[in-house]
């Protein structure tokens, strides 16, 4: 079936890690989802263990290889777009761009613009949300945004450090009762595991890294240049395997 393409501003660094708040753009408790989730039930399934048969992604690069396992019961159409990709050979050659302040690196783009991706009806994908899923390191998301989309296009998050300042405040954070709106072992977690904190609540996150940090550090920290910040030497995908995770 004839794919189409659905077209996007480009990320740029200032969009990426600004905002008027401790999150990013918060814009109140209307368009955040922070202040929407039911923490009570909350389920940091980027922490545990995968599960037997979980459905896994191998990221390789012309610098290193990171496997990462998928979350379709979180996020079923970002998931079945990023794997219908993968299948059709989609990645196979895209390059890393938009490497930014050493935490975050973009790959999936359509072409040299890098305002466009790939679905499956040319629609954009709706961000898929969970109180289970957050920004940690190794956290992979779609490209959205503040505007609620997503397509081919996709964020590998390093980490950006917590200041004690961000600590406290993030203990700090009111719901519209006045009360903390994150409970404590999300902090805690934030802090153990490393976290980009302004993306809490704005971007869909489907996988998660189990293998391959190392190769997330070098491309971060590779030398970059010209508007999107791209690296000085390319580095591309050179392909994306679906497959299963298995306890070796």
């Amino acid at each position: 079936m004839l794919k189409k393409i659905f077209a996007g501003a480009a990320l740029v660094g200032v969009m990426l890690l600004s905002g008027c708040s401790l999150f990013g753009n918060t814009d109140g408790m209307t368009k955040n989802p922070l202040f929407t989730y039911d923490y009570g039930n909350m389920k940091l399934v980027q922490l545990e263990e995968p599960a037997e048969g979980q459905q896994t992604a191998v990221i390789e690069t012309t610098v290193g290889t990171i496997t990462a396992v998928l979350y379709p019961e979180y996020a079923p159409n970002t998931v079945r777009n990023f794997v219908n990709r993968a299948n059709e050979g989609y990645y196979n050659g895209k390059d890393i761009y938009c490497v930014i302040d050493k935490s975050i690196f973009m790959s999936g783009a359509y072409d040299e613009s890098r305002n466009s991706g790939f679905t499956d009806d040319g629609q954009p994908i709706a961000n898929e949300y969970s109180v289970d899923l957050w920004p940690f390191k190794g956290a992979i998301c779609a490209f959205s945004g503040y505007t609620g989309c997503g397509d081919s296009r996709f964020m590998v998050l390093n980490q950006r450090t917590l200041s004690e300042q961000d600590i406290t405040d993030l203990h700090n954070f009111k719901n519209e009762n006045d009360e903390q709106l994150l409970p404590d072992n999300l902090i805690d977690a934030f802090v153990d595991k490393g976290v980009i904190i302004d993306f809490c609540g704005a971007y869909t996150i489907f996988a998660q890294t189990i293998d391959g940090y190392d190769v997330i550090e070098k491309i971060c920290n590779a030398e970059v240049g010209g508007e999107l910040s791209i690296p000085v030497e390319p580095i591309y995908i050179n392909k994306v395997t679906i497959g299963e995770y298995h306890k070796s």
